[in-house]
Parts: C-alpha cells; structure tokens; sequence
C-alpha cells in the first residue's frame, strides 16, 4: 500500500508542477484588474469603424483632405496650409465643417 501512495503523491506533484508552468501562478480574484479577466466584445468597434470610413469618403475632396492631413497624418495646421497651398483661416474652417459633417452623419 505504501509504494502505491508514493506513486500517487508524486504524479500529482508532477502534474501541479506542469500546471504552474503552463497555467502560471494562481491569484485571488479579488487582486485581478477587472480589464484583465476579459476581453470586450469588438463587433461594434468594426461596425462603428467602417461607418466612420464611409462618412469619411461621402465628404467633398477638400473638406476630406484637410480631414486627412490633419488627423491621420498629424500634420499642423501651418505645414497643411503649405501642402494644400491654401490660407491657414480656410485650413481651419474647412476643418471644422468636416468634423461637423461627420459628427452629425454619426
């Protein structure tokens, strides 16, 4: 009886050492971030996301391309205003109504 308790205490350690290896350290529930335990669903993100691309490509070549620069591209309003060769003023106001176009599409 003896050897066949030896063997089961030594399989089950072998098997909660590959555990640990596997799996990790276990933790209390209660020191878990709750954003770690799962991951939000993204169909909505996709959906929401080809909207927006879709608004997006409906607006005018020039509000689209200020949009573009300044947004995607990062650029300032100065170094868009040389790209476009276009006042600073109408940058900022074709900006402007872009966003208002799209924010109200959405």
């Amino acid at each position: 009886m003896r050897p066949w308790l030896f063997a089961i205490m030594h399989n089950l350690y072998v098997s909660r050492v590959r555990q640990k290896r596997t799996r990790g350290e276990a933790e209390p529930l209660d020191t878990i971030a709750e954003s770690t335990l799962g991951v939000g669903a993204r169909q909505e993100d996709h959906v929401g996301t080809r909207e927006i691309i879709r608004v997006v490509e409906r607006l005018p070549e020039d509000l689209r391309s200020v949009l573009f620069l300044v947004t995607v591209e990062d650029l300032s309003y100065a170094e868009v205003s040389k790209v476009l060769d276009i006042p600073i003023g109408t940058v900022m106001s074709r900006l402007s109504r872009a966003r208002e176009r799209v924010r109200r599409a959405l």
